[in-house]
């Protein structure tokens, strides 16, 4: 299905709009007349696409959401081709750096709670349970809770510190403690 140019550049606009607007202050007192103006829309092209600015929030975690799902699926072949997932999950991040700024100004807890963790652990936990080398239920839990909470930690960390250092080398970090974890499973 081919989307129509304009519906996508004018969601785009919108969501950058709140961005932008989030970066001023909470979402909470973002109005939908203040982002229509931002985003240099009216409110009618605004209903179109959204019925509420949480709606545009939501979008863009779907979005990062789909982004990441995309990662594990190329990766499908083997779970354990951990450093391959994260460094192009890190790579994600990195370059999307001002988006995910901007979202975790409004979200701080958006790597440690809510729905992103909570796909990734679900994607972790079907990778797991569909390689067979792990069959314990609770093993499966804990594997994808403790690589995904201490990823999404190390990013969280990462951003609060004002993205100083490597993204990378926190990566090759966390890539060589979750493969021993896992292999000692």
């Amino acid at each position: 299905m081919k989307s129509d140019l304009r519906v996508v550049k004018t969601r785009q606009l919108i969501r950058e709009a709140l961005l932008d607007l989030m970066s001023e202050r909470e979402l909470s007192g973002i109005t939908i007349s203040e982002l229509c103006a931002h985003a240099r829309i009216n409110r009618k092209t605004f209903y179109r696409h959204y019925r509420a600015v949480g709606d545009v929030i939501t979008e863009i975690e779907n979005d990062i959401l789909a982004e990441f799902a995309a990662v594990f699926k190329s990766h499908r072949s083997s779970i354990f081709d951990v450093g391959g997932v994260l460094r192009e999950i890190g790579a994600t991040v990195e370059q999307r750096r001002e988006y995910f700024m901007k979202l975790l100004k409004h979200n701080p807890d958006l790597f440690g709670k809510g729905k992103i963790k909570a796909a990734l652990c679900r994607m972790v936990s079907v990778s797991l349970r569909n390689s067979g080398t792990i069959k314990d239920e609770n093993a499966i839990f804990a594997a994808s809770e403790f690589a995904v909470s201490g990823v999404l930690s190390l990013y969280a960390v990462w951003f609060d510190g004002g993205c100083e250092g490597s993204l990378e080398s926190m990566t090759d970090v966390a890539v060589k403690m979750i493969s021993q974890g896992l292999t000692a499973l």
